[in-house]
């Protein structure tokens, strides 16, 4: 669900794309068949697709806020993923004539290529890339004489008559008239940017699914432990923590509150924490959970 048109040559450098970015959920092979029909060209318009979805049983969810092109310094970047069990993206890097196309794979690049001179980039899937080249043909003989703002509103012309569910009508365009004196540098600045990113978000992920995990083990029914000297011992099969994180203090028994005795059975009943047999509520700072 995207395209985007990069410009690089002997006057400078422009790049434009869109937002749209569309999510699917449901039956493999259902989902599959949609984004057949989609691609294909097949549905001119969002009530198409949407229509398309619903018959097939697909929820989709439309965003037009997703930004593909941006500007560091004198480069140009564009970028399409595709983010399922695996992150697949394609980069471009453009300045003044030099171009750079990148594949990566989750964390590794898997293609690089460093290009000089004057040319057009399309990213997108087929059917738009068609469209879009269609439109570039008209202009093969044009192009190398344009200025820079005459690019830039010619990318900016086409992108608004790509009438397409792939493709959004929000769009981005930006453009240099200057080389970059650090290409290859930004790039590797850049795409480590990515990695450490990535492994950031690695990190909260596994630390959401540890808390999560503690979550779901918060005991709310049955026998947690007995009273022992004024402290409430836990069973071999629950343990106490601090607090929710994803690496709380662990305790085997704790102090409560209440009106209690050695030998007091201790129950969690909805939740409540109580003696068992008597209406005897008794509280504690701590949480306590299954193992």
């Amino acid at each position: 669900m995207s395209v985007i048109i990069g410009y690089y040559g002997k006057n400078g450098a422009v790049i434009a794309g869109d937002r749209r970015n569309i999510l699917f959920r449901g039956d493999p092979k259902k989902r599959e068949e949609l984004e057949k029909k989609l691609y294909s060209g097949e549905l001119k318009s969002d009530e198409e697709l949407i229509r398309a979805a619903k018959d097939l049983g697909i929820n989709i969810h439309i965003d037009d806020e997703k930004i593909k092109v941006r500007k560091i310094e004198d480069v140009l970047v564009g970028e399409v993923s595709s983010i399922g069990a695996e992150s697949k993206r394609r980069r471009m890097y453009i300045t003044k004539g030099k171009c750079a196309i990148i594949d990566i794979l989750n964390d590794t690049i898997t293609n690089k290529s460093i290009r000089e001179g004057s040319s057009i980039v399309v990213f997108g899937n087929k059917y738009i890339k068609n469209l879009v080249q269609q439109e570039l043909v008209k202009y093969k003989n044009k192009i190398l004489k344009m200025s820079i703002l005459e690019i830039k509103n010619l990318f900016e012309e086409i992108l608004k008559n790509c009438n397409n569910p792939t493709v959004s009508k929000k769009y981005d365009v930006f453009y240099t008239v200057n080389c970059s004196k650090n290409f290859e540098e930004t790039i590797e600045n850049d795409i480590k940017d990515l990695f450490n990113y990535r492994n950031e978000l690695n990190k909260k992920m596994f630390e959401f699914g540890k808390i999560m995990t503690i979550v779901n083990k918060i005991a709310n029914e049955g026998e947690i432990g007995t009273i022992k000297n004024g402290k409430l011992v836990l069973n071999d099969d629950h343990i106490a923590i601090d607090k929710v994180c994803p690496n709380p203090k662990l305790f085997t028994e704790i102090e409560v509150e209440g009106n209690f005795e050695d030998g007091d059975i201790v129950v969690i009943e909805n939740g409540n924490m109580k003696i068992k047999g008597k209406n005897e509520n008794i509280t504690t700072k701590y949480i306590v959970c299954k193992k």
